[in-house]
């Protein structure tokens, strides 16, 4: 009988363990990327809409909301791939990767 201090655990549930801790670790680095990711374009998006502004004088509100609007849609159409393939890279094994190669490309600090 086992007076250890620890509970028994066969190897298998061990290994179990390991990679769920593992897979946590993946998705949390993988969302930080993705919010980095985001606000990248959400501050270049925003910077863009002050210099075409300034070129395009008083706009209605109407004007104001169809550049938000087609100015989010053109970022969210943007996010699809690389936020596709950070999630699908979670569950693969190739999440270092994956991970590497989109801070790199988008000179993300996360």
């Amino acid at each position: 009988m086992a007076t250890g201090l620890l509970p028994y655990t066969s190897g298998r549930q061990f290994l179990s363990s390991i990679d769920t801790a593992g897979s946590q670790v993946a998705e949390s680095e993988i969302s930080a990327t993705l919010v980095s990711l985001r606000k990248c374009f959400e501050t270049v998006r925003r910077g863009e809409i002050q210099r075409v502004r300034r070129r395009l004088g008083n706009l209605s509100p109407d004007q104001e909301n169809a550049i938000d609007s087609l100015s989010h849609a053109l970022i969210e159409r943007m996010l699809l791939a690389p936020t596709a393939m950070l999630k699908n890279a979670s569950a693969g094994d190739q999440a270092v990767l994956v991970l590497a190669t989109v801070r790199k490309i988008f000179n993300l600090r996360t």
